[in-house]
């Protein structure tokens, strides 16, 4: 049987210098009883960001930029066509049906080049959220310690952590999810 009531995540990441200080964070938070289920170290020698989620930005621009493209690339080849058909430009003296189909596959071929440049270039320019931040820390060399739970570990890590006071940041997140919990 399910419950009515969406399963809560709670999330607190710190990000530190390098990786004693890191190592230190993380044995302070088995000291207050922390189970290794819950914390994980990011970084050299440990997990990788692709293992915790971390977007790569540049599978995110080429993502962006061949979804951009394809929609731009059919729009293209439609207006290229009606604009042909509108002006009666000739392209081809004396063939009008293969003017037609020129100008819409030039069309299309614009449309879709400029979707690669556009979609790519919002990809790796707007697209960057905090994940890509986080990634880019990882791979400046920074450690990254993950402490996921429900609210009471994660406020009680959060506590721990500020005691320490040697991250550079500390930054704590919620997530619900959609799904409902099943019932034990």
């Amino acid at each position: 049987m399910q419950s009515a009531q969406p399963r809560e995540k709670h999330l607190i990441i710190g990000v530190y210098a390098n990786e004693p200080i890191a190592l230190e964070a993380f044995r302070l938070l088995q000291q207050r009883g922390m189970s290794p289920e819950n914390v994980a170290i990011v970084g050299k020698g440990y997990r990788d960001a692709d293992a915790v989620g971390f977007a790569d930005p540049v599978k995110v621009a080429k993502e962006r930029a061949w979804k951009t493209a394809g929609f731009t690339g059919l729009l293209g080849l439609v207006f290229g066509f009606l604009f042909n058909w509108l002006t009666q430009i000739d392209i081809v003296p004396d063939n009008r049906v293969l003017s037609l189909i020129i100008a819409a596959i030039l069309g299309g071929l614009s449309g879709l080049m400029g979707g690669v440049l556009v979609g790519g270039g919002t990809g790796l320019v707007f697209e960057s959220g905090e994940s890509i931040a986080y990634r880019n820390r990882i791979e400046k060399g920074k450690y990254l310690l993950l402490v996921e739970g429900n609210e009471v570990l994660v406020r009680t890590a959060e506590q721990a952590l500020r005691s320490l006071s040697t991250a550079e940041a500390l930054d704590r997140y919620y997530f619900r999810d959609l799904q409902p919990a099943a019932d034990s």
